[in-house]
């Protein structure tokens, strides 16, 4: 099990989300690329910009392309439309499980591609809260310890990525929750969010999205990077930019993944 610090707020490739930051080591200008694709109609948006330090202090700058395709191996293409500073979105393409997406972009003519594949989408079996009056415990207060279960396939190498919010806003202070089923292929998984306390009449979403592993692994990076494999705010004594997901050295992600997401008030029956 493992889970990644860093904050969160990023720009989601049809669904809006997450910006990182991060403080590598990098000082020259970066190419930044933000792309997702999930199991949805969309519109799905690819968001494009230049930085010195990557979401560092000095922050990004958009920039402008020449053009920004999305395609998949059954054959669908698309170009997506600019619809602000280096902001491009899809008006047709889908998201479906088990396809491959290439994402691709040509700037100073130069082309950069990168490919992900959409596993199947797991369901949430059942969500379960309990509450918690311990005078210590990792959440630093009392309130609602909330678990989620699903059921892992038997017999494939999956990844996941779990999200919280709480009325309506998710809970990015404590950054990524993953989990690969190393060691629980075919199980039902339990995940509880240790470090989060909820109260009566809070209404909660938790969303569980599967990754290919190229998608994890990027994370798993990030994890490395922000805190060195120690948990949140451990910090690397000497940062570096994660393994780039694209045919060339830019940053940022593109991935293609499946969601299933369960809502939920919090009462006392």
């Amino acid at each position: 099990m493992k889970r990644i610090y860093c904050l969160l707020i990023v720009s989601f490739l049809f669904a809006c989300e997450e910006v990182i930051d991060i403080d590598l080591n990098d000082a020259d200008s970066k190419l930044v690329i933000e792309g997702f694709i999930d199991n949805s109609n969309g519109p799905f948006t690819v968001n494009i910009s230049e930085t010195i330090n990557y979401f560092g202090e000095t922050g990004v700058v958009p920039i402008n392309v020449e053009s920004v395709m999305i395609s998949s191996a059954a054959g669908d293409n698309e170009e997506l439309i600019q619809v602000g500073e280096g902001e491009y979105r899809t008006t047709n393409i889908s998201g479906k499980p088990n396809e491959t997406y290439t994402l691709t972009v040509m700037h100073n003519n130069i082309e950069i591609t990168s490919t992900s594949t959409m596993p199947s989408p797991i369901e949430i079996n059942k969500l379960h809260y309990v509450f918690d009056d311990r005078e210590f415990n990792p959440a630093g207060e009392s309130g609602f310890e909330v678990t989620c279960f699903f059921n892992d396939p038997v017999g494939e190498d999956n990844y996941y990525r779990l999200l919280i919010y709480q009325n309506g806003e998710i809970l990015d202070d404590s950054g990524f929750y993953l989990f690969d089923d190393r060691f629980s292929d075919g199980n039902e998984i339990s995940y509880t969010f240790f470090d989060r306390r909820f109260d009566l009449d809070d209404t909660i979403k938790v969303q569980l999205r599967t990754l290919d592993e190229q998608t994890y692994e990027y994370y798993d990076q990030l994890n490395d990077l922000l805190g060195g494999g120690m948990g949140p705010g451990a910090g690397s004594a000497a940062p570096g930019n994660p393994n780039t997901v694209y045919n060339i050295d830019v940053l940022g992600v593109f991935a293609a993944y499946a969601t299933n997401t369960v809502n939920f008030t919090i009462i006392i029956e």
